[in-house]
């Protein structure tokens, strides 16, 4: 599992793997966090609402 791997579980709510995540969550991967925006993403406290928009393969 890479750092900022997205996963969506049954709930829908996304959970996104940072420095101290786990090997696997077990759900889909279905985007990563750039690495750019990981510090923000690593401040956010849980239930912060977040937007996720897609930028393109590399």
């Amino acid at each position: 599992m890479v750092v900022g791997a997205v996963q969506v579980p049954p709930d829908g709510r996304p959970v996104v793997f940072l420095a101290d995540h786990p090997t696997t969550g077990g759900y889909p991967v279905v985007a990563v966090v750039r690495e750019a925006d990981l510090a923000a993403a690593a401040q956010a406290r849980p239930g912060t609402p977040v937007r996720f928009v897609g930028v393109g393969r590399r």
